[in-house]
């Protein structure tokens, strides 16, 4: 790999060049371009004219063609690839940066130079890299200058989604944060000894260069064994080891520039607070070092639910944290998360008079010592929002998105697991000594616990769920060849069960997959002749066509717009996949991760895992496994933050994407939906206060609230806020699911139908239009409806409201008529008010898939495909506008789609990206942001009943077709769909949004976050 690399890199460097020259004439780069074979012999001819000049080994014309193939595919799969540049909050718009263009050029970036030059030479994404250049900049600017000659303490939080490289940017923090003066860097990484020894790691590897072979180190070593003009930081933790209070002055001085890496342990946070408390340089009470506190997962243990109660009050965790930051008079405090729910909803009192008690043995004998606090830890200061290169997958593209951009990728996700419970058990029947599994639902039995005894055996589910993972190994294994020499190669091979928080069930689990992996599995596929009735082989081909045979084929039609992987090469079963199951199913290290077996993952330089992973906790958050294809997800939670955390399937997954699944339940797909919306909710609210100059204090997370089903965090965040009333205010509310009854659909139609026939319509613009006032629109929302989610309870409360202030008076009902349409598909048509109309169309699901399960199996069609959107288009909520009106509003949206694109490091022509923007699509935001706060919008569909029973798919036609004769629908009746439009209403009305209660009289005892989790260490 390593010989083969040197040429790729100089191949890459050529297309590069080409690249600029064609951009120079207005021309960009082509895949059939760096295909044919004009190109192939100039690029032969100058890596050959390189290898002479670096005296390299001509490779064979063959050998030429597979590095070529790689270099191109390389430069493909991230040239596209754009990140757009960070969003921020600011709590004083007047105050200056100490970061000046002045100070920048002065200060000697020796580290941060060293970090981006690995990053580049790891082969990070050109883009990526000058996104993290500018982000880490935009972020140490705020901090607290660590030169300053007052005290200064300065409170921030960084937003990133779920694995998407958030410790990459954090890194870059620290490296800045050295190069630029700040003399101590502690960084909190989890509750667990996992994440701390990963990010320990992580930063020797890109930060310190100390304690590793590889990394920054190994070819630019700082200090006394290198560059002796570069001062070398040092690490007193390692990967073995966390803080102890007995570390020697040796190994922890405060004479030098020290990182720290710890875990949110109360044990070691007392540790580290008394040995700088014994350190004090003269008789000082606080230390004039510069310190920054990184907190990583900072949602998470770090902040203080008992804030409610008082200023004086903190759990134990955020006391220690804030003392902590006490001891020091230049610091900084810096939160990383990709849930900030908890962080924005935290307390935000102010110093408590009390002192924090810090209790102690000395000499066996039990003490204690008081320290002062800072106040909260909410980051008033800033918020700094990451957004994902386009190569991300996150949750949008597994889950329910309404975002124009964004497009679900179906296949990730099969239909829903539904035969777990009889192995995992939510409630049991325990009789006599046995225990037997219970109806979940059912509420007279008790809850299962950690000592039953389960499970008894794998469900069906799981042991296919490990076939594709074993499949899914067999497909990276045979793309091999074309990636090994690749800076995209991943050689490990990871699958998660996470199916219970509880270790002996977690143990248990581990024993079953074992024994079906190695004494069937491997015993079978070892011994079984391939192509005999019966066999083995003939199971996972059935896996295969049920998983893989559609996507392996398919997966270029479903990928987002912007990602390109070439190496996403078409498999055949018989001819490529099946050879390679006995290799596949090989040394798969099957282990079960948490603190009764001490088990961990290693994914070390130079070999090829493959593990099978059942864990909890440990692997909830921040772990990231390496070469991740196949999880089954089972386990329960009611907190969208802990949802999210137990994502560890989103991420980049080059070469393999097509090959990853994730079999979970219905329950937690429809949380996950919800949750997916608040992330939604999250970014454009940020987007929009960014743009008017809000703070974080003025930063109000608004949520879809829904009891019993899906909290924004834990409750005991929850008790320092209050529930207020839902804002409609600049929002879009749309039904996108359907209750498929029969009588229900006929009787939601003749209900339309009845009172549409009482109104005079206009025909405007493809729309049937009628203007009316609030009672006008209640009497549409309160028709008979087949709505499975327009959530809608709390509309005309907050209308009462609005008018009251004068506001939201006018309503426009508007069904859409598709008259005017050159759409091919909208054929079927029904005759409304004497007129004839094209009716919307929304294709069926594809069998196999969620949406599928969601429609057969639970009589709910979930608007589905690309995006979950029962909008048609943007445009259709630019119908209250004037022609003038509507104009403006386009050109501005361009006009800050061209600014969003100069953010984008490098170089831009102004005449392309202006040319572009015309491309663009109009999203419906941008025409309701130009309505009058007087406006309001019901558009209404009218869905073909037909075409919800068409897919396109031979299989899943047929489906469909079946359950459509079964049901008895009259196909000539539509599906009546409603979308409700709001335009920016100024001033606080109403709104359903969870805030911070900074004024609670009430006093709850209050236990813990954690606290069985975080255990002291001594």
């Amino acid at each position: 790999m390593n010989s083969n690399r040197k040429y790729i890199d100089k191949l890459v460097e050529f297309i590069d060049s080409k690249s600029a020259e064609k951009k120079d004439v207005g021309e960009h780069l082509t895949e059939n371009y760096l295909r044919a074979g004009e190109f192939r012999e100039e690029a032969f001819a100058t890596l050959k004219a390189l290898c002479t000049i670096f005296r390299y080994p001509i490779p064979l014309s063959g050998d030429f063609e597979l590095l070529l193939s790689v270099a191109v595919s390389e430069y493909i799969s991230t040239n596209p690839i754009v990140v757009e540049a960070s969003s921020s909050l600011v709590g004083d718009q007047t105050k200056k940066t100490w970061l000046t263009e002045h100070r920048f050029n002065d200060i000697k970036w020796n580290y941060t130079d060293r970090y981006f030059n690995y990053l580049q030479a790891n082969g990070r994404s050109e883009k990526i890299i000058e996104e993290t250049f500018n982000s880490s900049r935009r972020i140490v600017e705020k901090l607290a200058d660590p030169k300053s000659t007052e005290e200064v303490f300065v409170k921030g939080l960084v937003v990133g989604s779920v694995q998407s490289g958030k410790t990459a940017n954090f890194n870059a923090v620290i490296n800045r944060a050295i190069d630029s003066g700040y003399g101590l860097i502690i960084v909190l990484a989890g509750i667990m000894e996992d994440l701390r020894s990963q990010t320990q790691s992580r930063i020797e590897k890109e930060v310190s260069g100390t304690g590793t072979a590889e990394g920054v180190g190994s070819k630019h070593p700082f200090g006394e064994m290198g560059d002796a003009s570069v001062h070398q930081v040092v690490m007193p933790t390692s990967v073995k080891h966390d803080f102890k209070k007995t570390i020697k002055e040796a190994d922890f001085s405060l004479y030098n520039k020290n990182i720290l890496v710890c875990k949110k342990n109360t044990g070691v946070l007392k540790n580290l607070i008394l040995w700088l408390d014994e350190h004090f340089v003269g008789k000082r009470d606080q230390h004039d070092i510069p310190l920054l506190i990184i907190d990583d997962e900072a949602d998470n243990a770090s902040l203080n639910n008992m804030g409610s109660l008082g200023k004086e009050y903190a759990n134990k965790v955020n006391g220690y944290i804030r003392a902590l930051l006490g001891l020091f008079t230049r610091k900084s405090y810096l939160g990383y998360t990709a849930t900030p729910f908890a962080n924005v909803l935290q307390d935000r009192n102010e110093t408590p008079e009390t002192k924090w008690e810090v209790p102690f043995k000395k000499d066996g004998v039990s003490i204690s010592k008081e320290f002062e606090m800072v106040g909260s830890i909410f980051p008033e200061d800033f918020i700094e929002l990451l957004f994902p290169p386009t190569n991300y997958i996150g949750a949008k593209h597994f889950f329910e998105t309404r975002i124009e951009d964004i497009r679900k990728i179906e296949p990730l996700i099969p239909e829903p697991v539904t035969d777990f419970t009889d192995s995992f058990p939510v409630r049991v029947n325990r009789i006599d000594g046995n225990c037997f599994p219970a109806t979940a639902s059912d509420t007279r039995f008790p809850k299962a616990g950690k000592d039953d005894p389960f499970p008894m055996k794998l469900p069906d589910s799981l042991k296919e769920a490990i076939q594709c993972f074993i499949i899914a190994t067999a497909i990276r294994l045979s793309r091999r060849t074309v990636m090994i020499s690749s800076k995209m190669f991943n050689p490990h091979n990871s699958m998660l069960i996470h199916v219970s928080r509880f270790t002996a069930w977690q143990i248990r689990t581990k024993i079953l997959v074992e024994d079906y992996v190695k004494n069937e599995l491997v015993v079978k596929l070892n011994n079984d002749l391939p192509n005999s009735l019966g066999s083995i082989y003939q199971e996972f081909e059935r896996t295969w066509n049920k998983y893989y045979a559609h996507v392996i084929e398919n997966i270029k039609t479903y990928l987002p717009e912007g990602y390109e992987d070439p190496f996403l090469i078409s498999k055949n079963f018989a001819n490529d996949i099946k050879p390679l199951l006995v290799e596949a199913v090989s040394n798969i290290d099957i282990k079960a991760i948490n603190s009764e077996t001490k088990e961990s993952l290693s994914y070390a330089s130079g070999t090829e895992k493959k593990y099978i992973a059942i864990g909890g906790n440990r692997l909830s958050r921040g772990f990231t496994l390496e070469g991740l294809t196949i999880n089954y997800f089972i386990r329960t939670t009611d907190y969208a933050d802990t949802l999210l955390q137990m994502g560890r399937w989103f991420g980049y997954r080059p070469g393999y994407l097509d090959c990853c699944k994730l079999f979970t339940t219905r329950d937690s797909i429809n949380k996950f939906d919800l949750t997916t919306s608040t992330i939604e909710e999250l970014e454009e609210e940020f987007k929009i206060m960014e743009k008017r100059k809000a703070t974080p204090r003025q930063f109000v997370l608004r949520v879809k609230t829904h009891p019993r089903v899906l909290k924004i965090t834990r409750a005991s965040i929850l008790k320092g806020t209050v529930e207020e009333k839902v804002d409609f205010s600049e929002s879009v509310i749309q039904s996108t699911q359907f209750i498929m009854e029969k009588e229900r659909i006929e009787k939601a139609w003749k209900a339309f139908t009845g009172l549409a026939e009482t109104i005079k319509w206009r025909n405007v613009n493809g729309f049937f239009i009628y203007k009316t006032d609030v009672k006008g629109l209640m009497r549409f929302i309160n028709l008979d409806n087949s709505f499975k989610n327009f959530e809608v309870q709390c509309l005309p409360e907050w209308l009462r409201l609005c008018n009251e202030e004068g506001k939201m008076k006018n309503w426009t009902i508007a069904v859409k008529t598709n008259q005017s349409t050159t759409n091919p598909e909208l054929t079927d048509s029904v005759k409304i008010f004497g007129d004839i109309m094209n009716l919307t169309v929304r294709r069926g699901p594809v069998k196999g898939t969620d949406a599928w399960d969601s429609l057969i199996n639970n009589d709910v069609f979930k608007v589905s495909g690309k995006s979950a959107q029962l909008v048609a288009a943007g445009e259709d909520f630019s119908i209250t506008l004037s022609g003038p009106e509507k104009k403006v509003a386009e050109e501005e949206f361009r006009k800050q789609k061209i600014d969003k694109w100069l953010k984008v490091p490098g170089l831009h022509d102004l005449k392309k990206l202006e040319k572009d923007a015309q491309k663009t699509t109009i999203p419906e935001r941008a025409y309701r942001q130009a309505m009058d706060e007087n406006d309001g919008i019901l558009l209404i569909y009218l869905v073909s009943l037909e075409k919800i029973f068409e897919n396109g798919d031979t299989e899943s036609d047929a489906g469909l077709k079946e359950y459509l004769q079964k049901h008895g629908f009259d196909t000539k009746v539509p599906v009546v769909g409603f979308a409700l439009g709001f335009p920016k209403v100024s001033g606080d009305i109403g709104g359903s949004y969870i805030r911070g209660d900074f004024n609670i009289d009430t006093q709850e005892n209050e236990e813990e976050f954690d606290e069985n989790l975080i255990k002291e260490d001594e």
